[in-house]
């Protein structure tokens, strides 16, 4: 069950941190993931790379959680 609920979290937190990259590259007026770069077909490759991202990191606090030293 915690498996499954971590991967339903990552792909939000993949989707919600789409937000951020854009504005980001939006400020910075880099190509590839800004707003309209999303808006039209980016997002089929920073949502997976969010998720794997999101869900590592979810991922290491868990065993941080777990193993304490």
């Amino acid at each position: 069950m915690k498996i499954a609920l971590g991967c339903l979290t990552s792909i939000v937190l993949g989707f919600l941190l789409m937000i951020p990259l854009s504005m980001l590259f939006d400020a910075m007026n880099w190509p590839l993931f800004h707003t309209w770069g999303l808006a039209h077909g980016s997002f089929i490759l920073a949502w997976p790379m969010l998720t794997i991202l999101s869900f590592g990191i979810l991922w290491a606090a868990w065993l941080a959680k777990r193993n304490p030293r």
